[in-house]
């Protein structure tokens, strides 16, 4: 244990009320570059703000790839969501989603893409095969004697998330269910090599996918 004396570095102001310390975005920016650099992993500060972003991109697709699966722990992607989430928080960036907010929002975008469905419903799992959301599987509606749509078009996004594009990602459906049960779908068409899913924090009907 050390014995070194703490030393107060509590400023005053001149009527005795306590002046928060002020730590400047530059230096948090390098303290997260360090981390990265000991993981073999080197950074401008300019590059933070995407990576992080892409980790929780990563992590999100994960989730939604393993959350069905009971033999797959989980807690590390809903922990890993949060500390991003946190992260981005400190350092200023724009928001990345929770777990939570993962989950909503896909069971939203899996009702949404069913809702022009005519006749009687029901919900199929789906997996994508490759682009943007590979791995992702989601719990779409559909006809209950067709199955899910043959083609679906999800929202994506590239390049800083402070001033990003949008765009969307068409995927189109296998002939055949797997022995799984999941229907696969691969992208139908070209998308940036950059792209991203683009999941929104917001829970409003109107605005998923937005």
């Amino acid at each position: 244990m050390s014995t070194t004396p703490n030393v107060s570095i509590q400023v005053y102001a001149q009527d005795g009320t306590p002046i928060p310390p002020t730590v400047s975005r530059e230096h948090l920016l390098d303290l997260a570059r360090g981390a990265y650099e000991r993981g073999g992993t080197y950074l401008t500060r300019g590059d933070v703000d995407i990576e992080l972003a892409e980790v929780a991109d990563k992590a999100a697709c994960s989730l939604l790839r393993d959350r069905w699966n009971d033999n797959f722990p989980i807690a590390a992607y809903l922990e890993l969501l949060t500390v991003v989430a946190a992260l981005r928080a400190v350092l200023g960036f724009d928001p990345t989603p929770t777990a939570r907010e993962v989950t909503d929002w896909s069971e939203e975008l899996g009702e949404r893409l069913g809702s022009d469905v005519d006749g009687p419903t029901s919900f199929s799992f789906i997996r994508f095969v490759n682009g943007p959301y590979k791995g992702a599987v989601l719990r779409v509606l559909g006809a209950s004697d067709l199955g899910p749509a043959a083609a679906l078009t999800l929202p994506i996004a590239w390049g800083d998330t402070a001033d990003p594009g949008h765009g969307e990602a068409r995927y189109k459906r296998d002939a055949e269910v797997t022995d799984e049960g999941l229907w696969l779908y691969r992208l139908d068409g070209d998308v940036r090599e950059d792209a991203r899913p683009h999941i929104t924090l917001s829970t409003s009907p109107d605005q998923v996918g937005a």
